[in-house]
């Protein structure tokens, strides 16, 4: 059985080493580090299955910002699940369990780069962030979802990734 919870300090090897294994190397794991240190973390979650981390998701800042106005969102990254458990509903779980909480907490919008066929089971879409300027090539794995309906709508704005991701501002 899968269990979900808040990630805690204690938990910090063990997401380390699902984040090298699900990545096949150290950067998701480096970025975590990083965001954590610079304190850009808005939402952090762990999987556990028995007494093991088994998968982790971390939400950052992302101000939306467009002339007129910003919109409060979060970048969903990274979501990763131990391979040895992936395709068992732990990354979906951590995803269900997360959105609700950040919509609480006011993020209006989450922003993911990322594999459409997955992502689109949660809500995500192309569509949805067809108006924001980021840095990455065109294509369908750019994607945003509404937490606050209609907050996107019209919207013509940039994203601001926290600069632990290493992107031009």
């Amino acid at each position: 059985m899968i269990s979900l919870r808040p990630a805690v300090q204690a938990d910090s090897a063990a997401i380390h080493d699902v984040l090298i294994q699900a990545f096949n190397g150290p950067d998701e794991a480096a970025l975590v580090d990083a965001l954590r240190a610079a304190g850009d973390v808005l939402l952090e979650l762990a999987a556990e299955s028995g007494d093991r981390v088994i998968g982790h998701i971390l939400y950052s800042p992302l101000p939306l910002v467009s002339p007129s106005r910003t919109v409060r969102a979060a970048a969903l990254a990274p979501l990763a699940v131990h391979p040895n458990f992936q395709r068992r509903g732990a990354g979906g779980a951590l995803i269900h369990m997360s959105l609700p909480m950040l919509a609480h907490s006011g993020v209006e919008a989450v922003v993911v780069l990322g594999e459409p066929a997955y992502y689109s089971r949660f809500g995500f879409s192309p569509e949805a962030a067809a108006h924001l300027r980021h840095p990455f090539p065109p294509g369908p794995h750019f994607m945003a979802l509404e937490l606050s309906p209609g907050c996107l709508d019209e919207f013509h704005g940039e994203v601001r990734y926290a600069a632990a991701f290493g992107l031009p501002a």
